[in-house]
């Protein structure tokens, strides 16, 4: 009995000298790897990435380096971790990772088990084990077409380029592309053209999609307006259908026209150039056209001409003149009375709200008035007589 409470005796003592240095031994180095959100599941569809994140803390006494991740999944699946290593934690250091799953598109539907661990010199692997539940959505197969702007616009005579996008979502990632018929409507005898986004000289009217979870294929479709007559000023429609003859989609495009301005100076006569008298009025006509696909409003007259020269506009003025209209404006030309005869170049220029016309030069012929002249043919035969008075004066002596 003695012999039994002695041995007794030092079997506690032994366990109280051992145990404080396994624990001290235990908890030097120590980790854990547990999911951030505390929840051992996650969900996936096939053919899917599924993202969660890890926490891996030093729970131990002492610092702890170079830390690995492994993991262990399915045949054909992936894991990545995000960092993949960490060089080491401090005493209860905390660090996230990023776990992607990556679920291949012919997993089957179901739970399925992922085995991550985390390990680190002098560590055993942490495990921890990640139940995913794969399912196999219900894909109705389908094409959706969209236009990175739908509405563009531009003055009339100007073409638009619309950029259109297209997703083909079939069953089965598998399953074969489709070629669909290209066909488009707009306003008549607008031109409608398809091309590839970098070879634009090819013309397309049929495209060929392979199924996808993302837009990718790309076109191009240029709308060009009419150029005579120029459309008015408003919105169009333009539609473009893709028809597999199983599935078919429609987009809708709109076309914005804005006014096209452009005014016109012409001389009535055609002809640049023109005979005044000086000190008097002469006229000069000439015509104003609005070959715009808009009225302009607040049409002015202007010109520049020599020093003393008088040039007016009639009407000085017009509130508004209709598109592919014109209105004769008579210009009244005077020279100053002492102009000499000549060459001279007046311009004259017309300006509205919305634009200006390009000024014309012309040229202005002036001549002397006709009682000038008598006064010349005066003038000479005085000197004349006058110089046969003085001859004859000198001659007789």
């Amino acid at each position: 009995m003695k012999i039994a409470r002695i041995f007794s005796l030092l079997m506690l003592v032994s366990l109280l000298a051992v145990s404080p240095l396994s624990a001290v031994f235990a908890q030097s180095t120590a980790l854990t790897f547990t999911p951030d959100d505390g929840k051992y599941n996650a969900e996936s569809f096939v053919g899917r990435d599924s993202v969660l994140y890890m926490t891996v803390k030093n729970t131990g006494a002492a610092k702890v380096n170079n830390i690995v991740f492994a993991s262990e999944q399915p045949k054909g699946w992936t894991v990545a971790f995000d960092p993949d290593r960490v060089a080491s934690l401090d005493l209860s250091e905390t660090k996230s990772i990023g776990v992607t799953v990556s679920v291949p598109a012919d997993a089957s539907a179901g739970d399925s088990f992922v085995t991550l661990s985390a390990t680190a010199d002098g560590v055993a692997p942490i495990k921890a084990q990640i139940r995913v539940t794969v399912a196999r959505p219900i894909v109705e197969p389908k094409i959706e077409a969209r236009a990175l702007y739908p509405t563009l616009s531009s003055i009339a005579g100007q073409a638009l380029t619309f950029d259109v996008e297209f997703l083909y979502t079939a069953a089965k990632l598998t399953d074969v592309p489709l070629v669909y018929n290209l066909t488009t409507k707009a306003p008549p005898n607008w031109a409608v053209a398809m091309t590839p986004p970098y070879e634009k000289d090819k013309k397309l009217t049929a495209m060929s999609l392979k199924p996808g979870f993302t837009f990718g294929d790309k076109i191009l479709v240029s709308v060009t307006p009419p150029f005579l007559p120029l459309p008015d000023p408003g919105a169009y429609d333009i539609s473009l259908t893709a028809d597999s003859g199983t599935l078919k989609t429609t987009i809708n495009l709109k076309a914005v026209i804005t006014a096209r301005y452009n005014l016109t100076l012409l001389p009535s006569n055609e002809r640049y150039d023109t005979a005044a008298t000086a000190g008097k009025d002469n006229s000069f006509s000439i015509e104003l056209v609005n070959i715009s696909t808009a009225a302009v409003d607040k049409i002015n007259f202007s010109s520049t001409k020599p020093s003393g020269w008088t040039i007016d506009f009639n009407p000085k003025e017009l509130d508004s003149l209709a598109a592919l209209d014109s209105k004769t404006v008579e210009v009244n030309i005077k020279p100053p009375p002492e102009t000499i005869a000549g060459d001279y170049v007046i311009t004259l220029q017309a300006s509205s709200t919305q634009t200006v016309a390009p000024q014309i030069q012309v040229r202005v012929t002036v001549e002397t008035p006709t009682i000038w002249g008598w006064v010349g043919v005066a003038i000479i035969f005085v000197v004349i007589v006058g110089l046969i008075f003085v001859f004859m004066r000198f001659s007789r002596r």
